[in-house]
């Protein structure tokens, strides 16, 4: 073969793949690929703005300690009970409030509602407990231990 030859084949072959992506092109939709990278900027951007704000530590519930995945611990709070008490705290109560993205809070996370849930007169302790899922779902609650 030729230099000619082997010239002619090569724009030869450069003709029909220029075809073939012409028709490629004619099928696809007439957007640019700078119209599509802006499409992917705009699906992009507020991804990586909530996974900012998720691994930032801005918890939606508090608590002592914090995790960045998440969090769910128990502290103590008050203890009115006497120490030594030969009747230690037979009933317990519970309240929580929750939280969903921290957008929406609800719920009764008082001491009046741990008690009244536990049905307790006389109040010994009053705990906290927190629980906190990659800022998606929080939980806080109140623990009421007493008589």
């Amino acid at each position: 073969m030729t230099l000619d030859q082997i010239a002619g084949k090569s724009v030869e072959l450069k003709g029909k793949f220029e075809m073939k992506r012409k028709h490629v092109l004619k099928n696809t939709s007439d957007r640019t690929a700078g119209q599509r990278r802006v499409t992917i900027r705009t699906f992009l951007a507020p991804g990586v703005m909530s996974l900012a704000f998720g691994l930032s530590g801005c918890m939606i519930v508090d608590s002592p300690i914090k995790g960045v995945l998440g969090t769910e611990v128990i502290w103590g709070d008050i203890a009115t009970g006497k120490a030594g008490s030969a009747t230690p705290a037979s009933k317990e109560g519970k309240a929580c409030a929750e939280s969903i993205l921290g957008l929406l809070a609800r719920g009764d996370a008082s001491v009046r509602a741990a008690k009244e849930n536990g049905g307790i007169t006389e109040v010994t302790s009053v705990d906290h407990s927190a629980r906190n899922f990659l800022n998606i779902v929080g939980e806080w609650c109140t623990i009421v231990k007493g008589h």
